[in-house]
């Protein structure tokens, strides 16, 4: 669209107009999360060490995680997406 018009032609008025339109929707693609941002920020309780109660081993370190990340080497007795909240074993490293 060429600029410094004093009237832009008629054939383009829908275009304009749905610019305008996928312009005001993407804005409030980015209002909304920014308000649930700050919403949990101010009133939102603070998460565990392992709120989903996961069981695979990155839920089962320490944040932030020691040099080598397990003092024991686990062994892995469920699936790794099994939410039931059981952690498995861990076994010594001189086993």
């Amino acid at each position: 669209m060429p600029r410094r018009y004093h009237v832009y032609p008629d054939e383009f008025q829908i275009l304009h107009v749905l610019s305008t339109a996928g312009a005001t929707i993407l804005a409030v693609g980015y209002v909304v999360p920014a308000i649930y941002f700050l919403w949990s920020l101010a009133y939102g309780e603070p998460a565990g060490p392992n709120p989903w109660r996961a069981s695979g081993l990155e839920w089962q370190t320490p944040s932030p995680p020691p040099t080598h990340n397990f003092d024991r080497i686990p062994v892995v007795t469920q699936a790794a997406y099994d939410y039931s909240g059981v952690v498995g074993e861990v076994m010594e490293l001189g086993n």
